[in-house]
């Protein structure tokens, strides 16, 4: 009787310990907050195109579109439409003779530019770092984000924040539960980032 319940015991201990190390799907997220930064004069933001260093061809519209969403029901800051965004930005660079398709250079002269043309406080910059992996599960996928917000007028950095998601997991392998897609983990990448500021 006694080594029944010894290897109840260790069993259960022994699943306790895997799902703890191996749980769902794994993930990191980093932070930086200004210590000197006050958000509360922050009411309009523009997000602006993310960098995508990404074999997909479309990743960076993706998780811009996902990260504007999540930011938009959160209802903290008002949130300059896309379609403004690019307008008002092809206006300034091609006037500053940036060819269009090229990365968005991003210095003091052109954040103040952008402030004043869409009224906002702060643009939030991104890249996509890697989005690789199935699309709609049945194989290992990874999303990396890294975002910025920057105060228009100063161009100091408010805030930045990192998030890395895998849907490789000891757990998932041993149980045999279908992966993640990439669509959830650019949502769960995109609240982990924002869940660092809101």
């Amino acid at each position: 009787m006694y080594n029944n319940i010894v290897n109840i015991r260790t069993i259960v201990l022994f699943f306790l310990i895997i799902i703890i190390v191996g749980g769902g799907c794994s993930g990191s997220t980093i932070k930086y907050v200004n210590p000197t930064a006050n958000f509360s004069y922050i009411k309009k933001v523009a997000v602006l195109p993310f960098n995508n260093l990404s074999d997909d061809r479309y990743a960076g519209e993706r998780v811009r579109n996902a990260f504007i969403v999540d930011l938009m029901s959160r209802g903290v800051f008002e949130v300059v439409e896309q379609g403004e965004v690019t307008k008002v930005l092809g206006v300034i660079f091609r006037e500053a003779g940036v060819e269009e398709g090229k990365v968005v250079p991003v210095d003091k002269d052109s954040l103040k530019l952008i402030g004043e043309k869409l009224g906002v406080q702060a643009v939030i910059l991104g890249s996509v770092d890697e989005y690789s992996g199935a699309a709609y599960g049945g194989g290992s996928a990874t999303v990396s984000i890294s975002v910025r917000m920057l105060d228009t007028g100063s161009g100091i950095i408010l805030w930045q924040a990192k998030s890395a998601e895998s849907s490789r997991s000891v757990w998932r392998k041993l149980i045999g539960i279908e992966e993640i897609d990439r669509d959830e983990l650019t949502k769960k990448a995109v609240k982990d980032v924002l869940d660092t500021l809101l």
